[in-house]
């Protein structure tokens, strides 16, 4: 008996996924396999805590897309050193403390290694796993760029989604003018690392565009370009509070959200009414944000809001 005749199925005889089904996220967050891609210090794992705190508190949506599982579970995969005490403070208060379980990845090249812990996942059954990131899961001496080494990793991962656990995977992007690097699917490991996900997402964040997320996903009812903002909870919390920042005119409000940086700032100032009561608290809050210097948001602040008794309000 051939490969065919031992796995092939007629169409009737494969089970239909709904699309409520089929995403964690509504055309964000897939319940397979889902490449979370952005150069270094763009927000990813700010990003990866943001989705797992609303799919463990149930919200209803998340960046203007619907949460359409609700889950109890996050197992996360860390690399970087220092990671496990960053992510607890990015999700300190914002869920329960047994919701997520954090654990170091440490290949050493051994055969045993990932499917001891696809056998712990299934155990576990977490709503969701996130690796965090794959340049750091890699073996001794493996080079993502590599399309063999791309591939391994994503036939290490597989049987984790085949599982019924959705998986993100967290990577960075290449350096320069790479192939792909215009367009959503520009995961480091190309397209080995593309084609063995179902969903790739990628988080940009430059001066002049700020953060947008650009997704390229099978099912999805469209692919996205958000443009989005992303900040601390409050001047003591590490919680990523991200918004969907709206980049249409509004002659409501007065203010021109087409373009500048200080405008979409003040338009986000005006709406979230921060608890800071001076400019300089404005300007440490929000200069992540915006990504600019502290000292030129203090310098560029004073012409945006002011603020009284009633909050803040366009100067």
């Amino acid at each position: 008996m051939g490969a065919i005749k031992n796995k092939g199925r007629q169409l009737h005889e494969i089970e239909r996924v709904p699309y409520e089904e089929a995403f964690l996220i509504g055309d964000l967050l897939t319940t397979r396999m889902t490449v979370l891609s952005g150069e270094p210090k763009a927000g990813k794992t700010l990003l990866a805590a943001g989705m797992g705190i609303a799919l463990i508190n149930g919200e209803k949506e998340f960046l203007g897309q619907p949460v359409l599982w609700e889950i109890d579970h996050v197992v996360f995969g860390l690399t970087d050193d220092g990671a496990p005490e960053e992510l607890k403070e990015r999700l300190h208060g914002a869920v329960p403390d047994d919701s997520v379980t954090v654990f170091p990845v440490e290949d050493s090249g051994h055969s045993g290694y990932w499917p001891s812990i696809v056998e712990d996942l299934m155990d576990m059954k977490p709503g969701l796993f996130v690796l965090d990131n794959i340049i750091g899961a890699l073996a001794p001496g493996e080079d993502i760029s590599s399309p063999v080494t791309a591939q391994r990793i994503m036939r290490s991962l597989k049987p984790i989604s085949e599982a019924g656990i959705p998986v993100l995977l967290v990577t960075h992007t290449p350096k320069g003018t790479a192939e792909g690097m215009t367009v959503a699917s520009s995961p480091i490991g190309g397209r080995a690392i593309a084609a063995g996900a179902r969903a790739v997402v990628a988080l940009r964040n430059s001066d002049k565009r700020g953060r947008r997320i650009h997704t390229a996903i099978n099912r999805a009812t469209e692919d996205l370009d958000l443009h989005v903002s992303v900040h601390p909870a409050s001047e003591s919390s590490e919680v990523p509070i991200w918004e969907r920042v709206n980049t249409k005119p509004q002659r409501e409000s007065g203010i021109r959200t087409a373009a500048p940086w200080q405008e979409l700032l003040a338009q986000q100032i005006l709406r979230e009414q921060p608890e800071e009561t001076s400019i300089a608290g404005l300007a440490h809050r929000y200069a992540a944000t915006v990504g600019k210097a502290v000292s030129t948001l203090r310098a560029e602040l004073p012409k945006l809001v002011v603020h009284s008794e009633e909050g803040w309000a366009a100067a």
